[in-house]
């Protein structure tokens, strides 16, 4: 067993009511046509958190059925097992594959699930997925946390600028658009500087 797991509920997850809209449907027909319809971003953040946390998925038992083995191998998230059936929702399925084996000390659980339908133990494991929109980059961020790994800066959004500096920085792009001698002077020390390569 992997040290670090992620516990994926597909359904809401991978594809959302708004990747619906955007790829033209959702994946239901059980052939490798379906493929198309898993949001892109979503599974990207998937790839990159096992990526980046070094950590294997299981898969939800209730969207394995009837889903063939080659969607899974074609969508690339690394499965290491599915969670075995169990009455009782996501929850219980996630310890029912715990009862099996020894519970890693990292794991995140990406699901639709409401928090109040998991067992207490496996809630501040979760990570709570708007089934409109999808897995989201703060969905990825918060599961980073949960399995202990720094977010890689390559992820982060880019640092919001200050209202004032915006304004500042707006109001010297209109001087240097209406009189750019103005600018050249302040440049050409720095031309000067700079040695030219033949």
């Amino acid at each position: 067993m992997a040290e670090r797991l992620i516990m994926l509920d597909v359904p809401g997850v991978l594809y959302s009511d708004r990747s619906r809209t955007r790829l033209g449907g959702i994946p239901d027909s059980g052939t490798l046509r379906d493929v198309r319809f898993f949001d892109p971003v979503a599974l990207g953040f998937v790839r990159r958190l096992f990526g980046v946390a070094g950590a294997r998925v299981v898969v939800s038992d209730a969207w394995r059925r009837g889903t063939p083995a080659a969607i899974l191998q074609q969508l690339d998230l690394q499965v290491e097992a599915m969670t075995p059936p169990a009455a009782g929702g996501h929850g219980a399925e996630i310890e029912a594959y715990f009862a099996q084996g020894a519970k890693p000390v990292h794991y995140v659980i990406i699901s639709c699930a409401a928090p109040e339908s998991m067992p207490e133990a496996l809630r501040e494991h979760l990570v709570t997925v708007d089934p409109a929109a999808g897995l989201t980059l703060e969905n990825f961020q918060q599961a980073l946390g949960i399995l202990g790994v720094a977010c890689p800066s390559t992820v982060m959004p880019a640092p919001k600028l200050d209202a004032g500096l915006k304004a500042k920085l707006a109001q010297l792009q209109q001087l240097a658009r209406e009189n750019p001698a103005r600018f050249d002077g302040a440049l050409a020390p720095a031309r000067e500087r700079t040695p030219v390569h033949a």
